[in-house]
This record gives C-alpha cells, sequence and structure tokens, in this order.
C-alpha cells in the first residue's frame, strides 16, 4: 500500500516537470499594473461608447418607429377625413334626396289639400243646397218659435214697512196701552232688475237678479207712567206725540214670475225671495213731561224735550223675504221701436245668426206690486225708550219693532216699471238665403279675343239696382263672385273701348256660369300739327267744339316735339276743330270721324299782317296788366322765341269813351306795358316796337258795350 502510494506520488512529479514549459508557453507574459488601468479604461470607454451608438441605434429606432406610426396615424386621420367626407357627402345626398322627398310630399299635401278643400266647398255647397230644402220645407210647416230675452228694468214708486204691534207696550213703570196710537206713512222705493225672459207663444216665464231699496215712515203716540224718582207717591207721566221712526232697507234676490203676452199686452204673476242687508232707522219726536204730586192740587209740566235720537237695538231679519209679486203692462214697440234701414242691413252666410240690430230691442212699461207674505221682523225685544234713574230725560231710544217679540213686519212696495228687452237671436227667425251660384267673369278684346291686362267690372242686381259686387279692377285671369239666384246686370270698361253692359239670370242653386265681356275699342281722334313752311311741329292749343257751341267741349295741346296730340270724344254730336295760334292763321276744319288722324298745317302770318292778341286783359282805365293774361303773353313770347328773325309792332287801342287825349295816353300805355312784359321775358328789345293809336281805328261800333269791348285791343303787326 505504501509502494503504491511512493509510486503515484512520483510519476505525479515527473508529470507536473514535463507540462511546465507546455503552460509557459501558452500562457501571456504577466503585464505591467499601469498599462492595465490604461486597457481598462479604454475598454470602459469603448464599451460607453458602444452603449451610447447602441443607444443611439434604438433611439433612432424609436424615432423612425414614432415617425411609422405618425405617418400611420396620419394616414389613418386622411381614411378617416376621407370617410367622414364621404359620409358627409352621402348625408347630403341623402338630404337632398329628404327634401327633395320633402318637397314632392310638401307639393302632394299642397296639391291634396287643395283637392280636400274643393272638395270640403262642393259639401259645404250641397250642404248649404240640402239646408235650403229642409228650411224651405219648415217655412211650409213653421214651428213656433221659442224667443229670449235679457231685460234690465228700473221700477219706483211708494213703499212701506208695515209692522203691527201686538200685546201691551213695555217699558219702565206702567205704559197707557189706551193711549197708543200707531199710524203708517210710508215712502218712495226704487228698484233694478237684470232677467231672463222666455217666450213661447203666450207663455212667459222671467227670473234673474232683483234689488230694490226701500223706505219707510211710521209714526207712534203713547203714555208712559214713572213713579220711582225723587218722593214717594209722586208719578212722572211721559206723553210721547208724533214719534216718527224712518226705515231703509235694502234687498236683493230672485224673481219667478209666470205670465203670458197677449199682442201688446202682457201680466206676469209669481214670487220674489230677497236677502236683506243689515237695516238702518232714525227717530224723531218730542215729549211731555208732567208730575202728579199728591201734596199738589193740580199735576204741573216740566216741559217739552226733544228725543236724543241716540239708538241701541239693531233692528234683525229673518232671512229669506219672500214677497208675492204682480206685473202687468204693455209694449212700447209700434211708438219707439224704428224699422232697421234697410240700406244698412248686413248680409248673412246661410245658418248664420242675423246681427243683433234695432229689431232686436223691445221697451215696455207697466205697474207692479210685491208684498211681503212673511213676518221679517227678527228684532229682540226691548223697551220702546230706556229712562235714566237718576235723570228725568229719556236716556236711550229703541225702534219701535223691538217693543215686543210679537211684533210683525210686512213690507209693500207699489208703482211704475220701465223694461228695456234685449232679444237674442234665434235660429228659427232667420230664413237662409238661397245657396250662392258662382259666376266668373273675364273680359277681352272684341277683335283680338284676348283677355284686357286692365278693366273695371261691376254687378247689380236687376230687382232692387243694388250693387252685388262693387266695381273693381280685373286683369287676364278675370275675377269670380258669389251670386244668389236672380237677375242681375254686370258693367265692364276698360279705357280706350267702349264700356258694355250684359244681362242674366242665375236660376239655380249652386250654379257655375262663365261670362265673357267682349269690348270694343273707341276711336281715337288724332291731330298733328305743323308749320307749312318748315314742317317742324308746332306747339298749340287745340279746340274742339260741338257744331254750333261757342265753347270748346275738349281743349288739346300739341307737344313740341312731335306736334301731336289725341283726345276720344263722345260719340253722337258733330264737331269741328279750331285752332288759333299765335302768330299762325287761324284753321277751322269739320270733323267727319271722331276716329280720324287729322294734320293740320299752319301757315305763318307774313310781313305787314295784322292780328289781334284774344285773351288780354287791363284793369279799367289802366295800362296795368291782369294776371287772367298770363297765357296770352307766354304764348306771344313762345311765338317770338321760336322765330328770332321775326320783328312785331305791338299797336294798342282804345273806344271812343273818353276825351281823344286821354284814349291815346291809355293805348300807348297799354302797347308799351306789353312789350315790357316781353323784354323782361327774354326778347331782344331791338325785335319789338310799340305804338299807340287811340280810338282812331275802331273795328266795331261803339254804339253797343259789345262794340266797345271788340275795339279796345292789342293787335301785333308783323314787320
Amino acid at each position: 500500500m505504501k509502494n503504491t502510494v511512493r509510486y503515484i506520488l512520483i510519476i505525479s512529479v515527473v508529470l507536473g516537470l514535463n507540462a511546465t514549459p507546455v503552460l509557459a508557453a501558452t500562457m501571456p507574459e504577466p503585464v505591467p499594473a499601469t498599462q492595465t488601468d490604461k486597457q481598462k479604461a479604454a475598454e470602459k470607454a469603448k464599451a460607453a461608447k458602444q452603449k451610447e451608438k447602441e443607444k443611439a441605434a434604438k433611439q433612432k429606432e424609436k424615432e423612425k418607429a414614432a415617425k411609422a406610426k405618425e405617418k400611420e396615424k396620419a394616414a389613418k386621420a386622411k381614411a378617416k377625413e376621407q370617410a367622414a367626407k364621404a359620409r358627409e357627402q352621402e348625408a347630403k345626398a341623402k338630404e337632398q334626396a329628404a327634401k327633395q322627398k320633402e318637397k314632392e310630399k310638401a307639393a302632394q299635401e299642397r296639391q291634396e289639400a287643395i283637392e280636400k278643400k274643393e272638395a270640403a266647398r262642393l259639401a259645404e255647397e250641397q250642404k248649404a243646397v240640402e239646408a235650403y230644402k229642409r228650411q224651405q220645407e219648415e217655412l211650409e210647416h213653421p214651428k213656433t218659435p221659442v224667443i229670449s230675452y235679457f231685460n234690465l228694468g228700473i221700477r219706483a214708486g211708494y213703499s212701506a214697512m208695515m209692522d203691527k204691534i201686538n200685546g201691551s207696550y213695555m217699558g219702565a213703570g206702567t205704559i197707557n196701552q189706551s193711549n197708543a196710537l200707531q199710524q203708517l206713512k210710508g215712502g218712495g222705493g226704487a228698484g233694478l232688475n237684470v232677467t231672463y225672459n222666455l217666450e213661447y207663444k203666450h207663455f212667459l216665464f222671467e227670473t234673474g237678479l232683483d234689488f230694490r231699496f226701500l223706505n219707510s215712515t211710521s209714526a207712534y203716540g203713547f203714555t208712559a207712567i214713572r213713579n220711582d224718582l225723587t218722593y214717594p207717591g209722586t208719578t212722572y207721566s211721559y206723553l210721547f206725540d208724533n214719534v216718527r221712526e224712518m226705515r231703509n232697507m235694502i234687498e236683493f234676490g230672485v224673481p219667478v214670475m209666470f205670465g203670458a203676452q197677449f199682442n201688446r199686452f202682457y201680466f206676469l204673476l209669481g214670487a220674489k225671495v230677497h236677502y236683506g242687508l243689515p237695516m238702518g232707522y232714525s227717530q224723531k219726536g218730542k215729549y211731555d213731561i208732567v208730575v202728579n204730586d199728591p201734596a199738589l192740587i193740580e199735576p204741573y209740566g216740566l216741559g217739552i224735550y226733544e228725543m236724543n235720537g241716540q239708538t241701541r237695538q239693531e233692528i234683525v231679519f229673518k232671512q229669506p223675504d219672500i214677497s208675492a209679486a204682480a206685473e202687468i203692462g204693455i209694449d212700447l214697440d209700434e211708438w219707439l221701436q224704428k224699422d232697421p234701414d234697410p240700406k244698412k242691413k248686413v248680409k248673412v252666410k246661410p245658418g248664420e245668426r242675423q246681427p243683433f240690430g234695432r229689431q232686436h230691442v223691445h221697451y215696455r212699461i207697466g205697474l207692479f206690486a210685491e208684498y211681503g207674505v212673511l213676518n221679517t221682523n227678527a228684532t229682540p225685544a226691548a223697551n220702546p225708550v230706556e229712562f235714566a234713574t237718576d235723570a228725568i230725560e229719556v236716556k236711550n231710544g229703541n225702534t219701535l219693532l223691538a217693543m215686543n217679540g210679537d211684533t210683525k213686519l210686512n213690507n209693500l212696495f207699489v208703482g211704475a216699471k220701465f223694461t228695456i228687452q234685449f232679444e237674442v237671436p234665434s235660429k228659427q227667425e232667420k230664413q237662409l238665403a238661397p245657396p250662392p251660384s258662382t259666376v266668373i267673369y273675364s273680359v277681352i278684346d272684341s277683335e283680338t279675343r284676348q283677355p284686357l291686362e286692365k278693366a273695371l267690372i261691376a254687378a247689380y242686381d236687376n230687382n232692387t239696382g243694388k250693387a252685388v259686387m262693387r266695381e273693381k279692377q280685373i286683369g287676364v285671369k278675370g275675377t269670380s263672385q258669389k251670386h244668389p239666384l236672380g237677375s242681375y246686370n254686370v258693367e265692364a270698361k276698360a279705357d280706350g273701348y267702349y264700356p258694355m253692359n250684359h244681362k242674366y239670370l242665375i236660376e239655380e242653386v249652386g250654379s257655375k256660369t262663365e261670362i265673357t265681356l267682349a269690348l270694343m275699342r273707341r276711336p281715337i281722334l288724332r291731330v298733328h300739327v305743323t308749320n307749312i313752311e318748315t314742317g317742324n311741329p308746332v306747339p298749340a292749343t287745340v279746340q274742339i267744339l260741338e257744331a254750333g257751341a261757342t265753347t270748346p267741349a275738349y281743349s288739346l295741346n300739341t307737344d313740341s316735339t312731335s306736334g301731336s296730340a289725341q283726345q276720344m270724344l263722345t260719340e253722337g254730336p258733330l264737331y269741328k276743330l279750331h285752332i288759333e295760334q299765335m302768330g299762325y292763321e287761324t284753321v277751322d276744319q269739320s270733323i267727319l270721324y271722331i276716329g280720324d288722324s287729322i294734320n293740320i298745317a299752319l301757315t305763318p302770318i307774313k310781313k305787314g299782317e295784322v292780328f289781334i292778341v284774344k285773351n288780354l286783359h287791363f284793369a279799367t282805365n289802366k295800362t296795368r296788366i291782369l294776371s287772367s293774361s298770363e297765357e296770352a303773353l307766354n304764348d306771344l313770347f313762345m311765338y317770338l322765341d321760336r322765330n328770332p328773325e321775326v320783328r312785331i309792332k305791338i299797336i294798342g287801342h282804345t273806344d271812343n269813351v273818353g276825351k281823344d287825349a286821354a284814349n291815346q295816353k291809355l293805348s300807348d300805355g297799354r302797347a308799351n306795358a306789353v312789350r315790357d312784359d316781353l323784354i323782361e321775358r327774354g326778347i331782344s328789345a331791338d325785335r319789338i316796337e310799340a305804338e299807340g293809336r287811340g280810338e282812331t281805328q275802331p273795328i266795331d261800333t261803339n254804339d253797343t258795350e259789345e262794340g266797345r269791348q271788340n275795339n279796345r285791343r292789342v293787335e301785333i303787326e308783323i314787320l
């Protein structure tokens, strides 16, 4: 065992020695310590750089991925936007389709509405026809109508509160009932009622609200004895004479009345249930005090005292106050109600109520009586007067209705009543008019058969002459109107056409009639005025007179551009044309046909010719030109202005009234006044001369006013 271990050790050493050079050759040489640190730093830097490079690569890869992601996101957004646009376009297309569909639907609905409206109109017309026929049958077998009224009534008269005092008067001491006096005076009453009234045949019924004010006075006289003052055995007699108690009562209630109407007379009977408001009262009176002292032979008086009017006990009512009522009277319609003005009647449609008018207001006057059948007094019993224990005067006075618990009070009210009745119109009163028929009007030209753009039409009832369609303007579409059965006349007119009337009948209820009015054109007279020498248009005044007349029926002014004017003349008379234009010869010509076109060539007045200026007026014996001469002066100015080569002389003339020298001076002044006016208007002074010739050249007699007026003239001479 030991030898074995030894051999192993030796072998191990030998092997170890042989392997050392080999190991030495394979292992690197040892490096100095400084060189190792540099290598480590370089390696570390290299590793850091490598790490930084890897980090940069990763960052670049990350950025690349982000860009790719962003690009992908943008592509998705673009795709989304394109999809949204596509959806929007699709939505627009759908919206347009919906709008188109809605439009078509609306058009269809409008058409359906029109058809429905037309169907409803036809149905309504048919319904009106049937209603009219039913009413015609009812008119043949009429029913008695039920008439309703709302009444406003005012009444006034005598009122009384009738008290019945039973038993003995109650008071301090002893009251001598045998001397008690009671007298009813009464008073005035007024009332207002607002009621509903029903009338069927002769039967009447009325109810509503009723208000009334009652006033009543009662006088009392009685004696009261006291023995509780001063000495025993002494008595004090209080003599109350003519004590007046005035009572006022306001009540409201409900009447229930039945009655009848015969022609203009009526009556009502029934009852009224009233409720009163708290009632007031006042007392007036005097009393004597007589003392009976046993120590004296005769009684002596203490004087007359006024009642102090103090009240303590209020009047209390039993409710309700039921009165028996009666009324009788007469209607006043035949004296107060006037028939409605037929010109102001308002038309109503079939089935409508007639408008409220004077025919629905009625008047009546009557007499009435109301008596309370129940005792309404509930005032607690009390002494009529109360005395102070330490004074002789009356301390308090109470209502005489409080004398005892058995005092009764019944009201009476009689007088006159005036009533205004407002009738409620009922359908039974209305008579349906026959359903109207439709008339379609159109106006055309009789030659072209084309509708006129503007025309006026009106329709009238032939029986009454009233307008059933007031004049109105229509166009190419014409117009339609509803008319009841009857005979009518339609009138149409238009500018430049003869008016036309057409009569027609509507005999069938609810029918449709078309009326076409063909108007004939009216002839128009056309006048064209020119200068015979130059051919230029002349602005002139053209007078058209009826044969034998001196006053123009028409006056036309031709314009300066064309020299033309036109006028539509009334047919029938014969006409002539008259032109008296300043500076031209006068023209008179007959008009053969009112539709002619007449060309008038005016001949200018030549040098040396003289014409009179018409409508030139001066103040009497003055040179002042009157304002009525403006047209004549303007015509003269226009003539000179249009003919600048013309020179004129203005010549003044007078009649033989007055001295020759004065007339000469007047004629000079008037001629120069005309010259000055023309110069002021703008005509050169060297074109105008003026001369007065006084009374030396008359053209008519001076023995008549008309002749002298003709002699007083201004002439124009062409130089």
